[in-house]
């Protein structure tokens, strides 16, 4: 078994980049076996995410790859972030339009079974008159103009949602995003929202009453327009977040038993059947469907936002939790055989890179092993 001497000495190359691929795997299988270890003991929380931050962020064109940048500060909005010609977040956004009955269960079907090769533009359109637009193959320009209601597809692939007010009707629109995708939209009040794979956001063609409501299934980052007078709040499984202007990241996927809800700037308010907690900026609260418990705790907003940035990044995580995560993006069925495995991962990964790859690497930390038909994974426990 490796010493600590050795340990200790490894991180120092680590930290300096001259490990070899050979040492820098060592290390990770090192980390993740101290972490499934019961008799393991890190002197303080601080030290282990210290230890597992240096380790994230040295590992340069490996599986894992490094961490994006640590900002400035804690505290920075997406307005920034587009500045950065990086950062993948010029999308285009999909907004169904329902009319009939049973259309939940409709754009349920489309974001769960509906797939598309990861990172595609690939997104459907469905207009108040029950017209259908592919917006993959749609020209920028004017979609839809038609009682009020404007959609238009802009030159970056985005989607601007503009309504008269007060709309000649003022009914609820969902955008849906397949498994895969990744999308923004401009809702009518200016609030800036990116959704994630395997989601649907539903909204009124305006907010016309006391309060700015919408509904989530899945993950979004929004990016509040500012009024004080008609506070914005977001309905997501068993969590109401409501704020007047700010940033944040809300991850509700109803395969999941918690909904989560970042704060990157400004401040809200977080409900669920059991009270109520304020939120500051790098703060979390996380309600859990067990027990409807709200835990509220300080963390690195990266990991929230990993994704905007086109990458996984797994914290403390289960295999079971990973492949979740990798079936929405990938569009996988996950199966298991064998005994369940208690061990946890962390790392980043870019999620523009192929599913094959990854699954090596957790093969070479775990000693599990995947096995791969088409869109099926079985995990060998």
């Amino acid at each position: 078994m490796i010493g600590k001497e050795e340990i200790t000495a490894l991180l120092k190359q680590y930290e300096a980049g001259a490990c070899s691929p050979e040492q820098k795997a060592l290390l990770e299988k090192w980390f993740a076996e101290r972490q499934a270890s019961s008799g393991w003991r890190w002197s303080s929380e601080e030290e282990r995410l210290l230890v597992q931050r240096l380790m994230r962020t040295h590992i340069e064109d490996q599986i894992f790859k490094k961490k994006p940048e640590k900002r400035n500060t804690g505290i920075f909005t997406l307005r920034k972030m587009a500045v950065a010609a990086s950062l993948l977040l010029c999308c285009m956004a999909a907004v169904w339009i329902f009319r009939m009955n049973g259309a939940d269960k409709e754009v349920k079907r489309y974001y769960t079974e509906k797939a598309v090769k990861p990172g595609s533009k690939a997104a459907r359109l469905t207009l108040s008159d029950g017209s259908e637009i592919t917006l993959d193959d749609a020209d920028t320009g004017m979609l839809f103009n038609k009682g009020g209601i404007k959609v238009s597809k802009l030159a970056n692939g985005q989607l601007l949602y503009e309504a008269a007010d007060p709309p000649f009707q003022n009914r609820n629109n969902t955008l849906s995003i397949p498994r895969g995708g990744q999308y923004r939209i401009t809702l009518p009040d200016g609030t800036v929202v990116w959704l994630n794979s395997a989601t649907s956001l539903t909204w009124p063609t305006a907010f016309t009453g006391k309060e700015r409501v919408v509904t989530l299934s899945g993950e979004a980052y929004f990016d509040v327009a500012k009024n004080s007078e008609q506070p914005f709040r977001v309905r997501a499984g068993e969590a109401e977040v409501l704020a007047t202007g700010t940033s944040f990241n809300i991850s509700a996927y109803e395969d999941e038993d918690q909904v989560s809800t970042t704060l990157v700037e400004g401040g809200v308010n977080v409900t669920g059947p059991n009270g109520m907690v304020s939120l500051r900026p790098g703060q979390q609260a996380t309600i859990f469907s067990g027990n409807n418990q709200m835990q509220k705790k300080d963390v690195d907003t990266d990991q929230a936002l990993a994704w905007l940035q086109g990458n996984f990044l797994f914290e403390d995580q289960d295999i079971r939790s990973i492949m979740r995560n990798l079936a929405r993006w990938y569009n996988l069925e996950i199966s298991y055989e064998g005994k369940p495995n208690p061990m946890k991962f962390g790392g980043t990964y870019s999620r523009s890179k192929g599913l094959e790859e990854l699954l090596k690497h957790l093969e070479s930390l775990s000693g599990m092993r995947f096995s791969i038909n088409n869109n099926k994974v079985t995990v060998l426990m």
